[in-house]
């Protein structure tokens, strides 16, 4: 069975952003796994930048909204969760997979 394209949409963003910080705390800094990459957006992606000095990059802009991703490699992932721990940040993880094995922008969801 083929999973359905999702559509990435600022909207998406913030809605999944959303529903992680409603699992994991406001506060927490939510880190997508992306294929071979972390990603992390919105507010998240300004602290990320600034705390580890990773420039952030234009995700998307739409409907006068822009979204900003900061990314890095997956294989650093400890040392940079290690990082902000010691600055006072609590992370949480996305590990959504797509059929493939490969790290997909998704979470799931129950469908009440």
């Amino acid at each position: 069975m083929k999973e359905l394209e999702i559509e990435v949409s600022a909207d998406y963003i913030h809605h999944i952003v959303g529903v992680m910080k409603e699992r994991f705390g406001k506060e927490a800094i939510v880190l997508f796994h992306v294929a071979d990459k972390y990603e992390c957006f919105l507010e998240d992606s300004a602290i990320v930048s600034e705390m580890l000095e990773i420039p952030q990059e234009l995700y998307l802009e739409e409907n006068g909204t822009t979204v900003h991703v900061t990314r890095f490699p997956a294989d650093e992932l400890e040392g940079y969760r290690r990082r902000l721990t010691a600055l006072g940040y609590t992370t949480c993880t996305n590990e959504t997979r797509g059929s493939d094995g490969t790290h997909i922008l998704k979470i799931y969801e129950s469908k009440e």
